[in-house]
């Protein structure tokens, strides 16, 4: 944590010129305390009020930017083109598929094409809602061990 500056009164000599040296001021390593407190003083001062001129030169500009709703949009036409000549995207791609993606140990993205015939024929076997269900097969084979523990969670269709 950084530590605050004493007062300038209070300062070493050597701390006086590490201060006119970050300050930029010339010869300071010839200076006395008294010339040393007196020059950076005056740079202080000069500082400051730089710092206010500036503030109040530049409180117009700000009180007028409170009003502004962004920037123009000055290629919205020009993409609005790029799509013109392309088809509509299909509703699906007529093959039944489940992506997950995991992104880190706690959660996975996942996305599913089930083309409506599909879920037609599984309606007709006695389907009734359409749900992801999750399986921790890890180190077991499912063609004759049950899985650890199965997680379902109901989707929206």
């Amino acid at each position: 944590m950084a530590q605050e500056r004493p007062p300038l009164e209070e300062m070493t000599l050597r701390q006086l010129r590490k201060v006119a040296s970050d300050y930029g001021i010339s010869r300071y390593s010839r200076m006395r305390k008294a010339q040393l407190l007196a020059e950076i003083q005056k740079v202080q001062h000069t500082n400051i009020s730089n710092t206010l001129s500036v503030a109040v030169e530049a409180q117009p500009e700000v009180e007028a930017a409170k009003f502004e709703l962004g920037q123009e949009d000055r290629e919205g036409a020009t993409l609005a083109s790029v799509d013109e000549g392309l088809a509509d995207l299909p509703e699906g791609y007529g093959e039944s598929r489940i992506v997950l993606m995991p992104r880190d140990p706690q959660w996975a993205y996942t996305y599913w094409d089930v083309p409506n015939e599909h879920k037609e024929n599984l309606r007709s076997q006695g389907g009734q809602q359409l749900a992801l269900r999750i399986y921790d097969a890890t180190d077991i084979n499912l063609d004759y061990q049950s899985p650890h523990s199965i997680q379902e969670y109901p989707c929206d269709e």
